[in-house]
């Protein structure tokens, strides 16, 4: 599925452990990143700012897969609303977000589910 977040288009893909390892992959080879490695990890979701791409593990279950959406839509909007960079957040900056943040990612998660 596609979306938009501040007019930038992103999409959301599920995968397997093994797609998203060989997607990260290939990723960091693609932009000169060192190679990330995966073999020791067990991943839920991932935000993809490279490739404008949300990655969510297939087999998980509706309810976790909703959070992870969730989740990842999340660190999109900070991305594209408020920074690019590693920023530590008062608990005041997290409310804020959540609250600024609630209406944009809970429509695109419901629409993201009534289409799959």
């Amino acid at each position: 599925m596609k979306i938009r977040i501040n007019d930038i288009e992103y999409q959301i893909k599920e995968m397997s452990q093994k797609e998203y390892k060989d997607f990260r992959k290939q990723e960091d080879e693609n932009t000169g990143c060192e190679i990330t490695d995966t073999t020791q990890e067990v991943w839920y979701g991932a935000s993809h700012h490279y490739q404008n791409t949300i990655v969510i593990d297939k087999d998980l279950k509706k309810d976790r897969k909703r959070r992870v959406l969730i989740h990842e839509l999340t660190h999109c909007y900070i991305s594209e609303y408020i920074t690019h960079q590693e920023q530590q957040y008062t608990e005041e900056d997290v409310a804020d977000i959540s609250t600024n943040s609630h209406d944009l990612v809970h429509k695109i998660v419901e629409d993201y589910f009534n289409e799959n």
